[in-house]
């Protein structure tokens, strides 16, 4: 099976994933140069080969990541500035303020994250869920999204299907 000749269809896929589990390495290698269409790096070690033959075929039989998951991992492993989950870059330095409940808070944004009373955060979901003790988005919370105005309640469990 070659990757640019034939792709896993996604009936076969579990059979695939099943050989893959099962291979060993000089058979993990035969199917790398089959998969990817290239020789593989010298001294990977068998669960890495596993996972990386796994991810293929599954990108083969079900599709790959969204191209915008490709740009975050890239601008992640760039080190780039933080960005809200809304796609708003926010600059370090940047200070988002939200009253909620008589209480003003303050969060800076950091390299890698946001700070808030002298402790790290990645998300501002996390900020937002430590104020109000609720699952928030946090780009919502602090009104980084066209619906801001709409925020007097966090998100709550669907009540579809249950008796009135």
């Amino acid at each position: 099976m070659n990757s640019a000749d034939q792709r896993v269809a996604p009936r076969d896929l579990p059979e695939a994933l099943a050989a893959v589990e099962t291979a060993d390495r000089a058979g993990l290698l035969d199917l790398w140069r089959e998969v990817i269409g290239a020789p593989p790096p010298k001294n990977l070690s068998l669960p890495f080969l596993r996972r990386a033959l796994a991810f293929e075929l599954q990108c083969q039989a079900l599709g790959g990541p969204k191209a915008r998951t490709i740009e975050d991992l890239g601008r992640i492993a760039a080190g780039s500035a933080s960005r809200a989950s809304v796609g708003t870059k926010l600059p370090p330095g940047a200070k988002l303020v939200r009253e909620w409940q008589g209480r003003t808070w303050t969060v800076e944004v950091i390299d890698g994250g946001f700070l808030m009373g002298g402790e790290r955060y990645v998300s501002l979901s996390a900020i937002a869920r430590k104020i109000t003790g609720a699952r928030w988005s946090g780009p919502r919370f602090f009104g980084l999204t066209g619906d801001a105005g709409r925020d007097a309640q966090p998100t709550k469990p669907s009540q579809r299907g249950k008796a009135a």
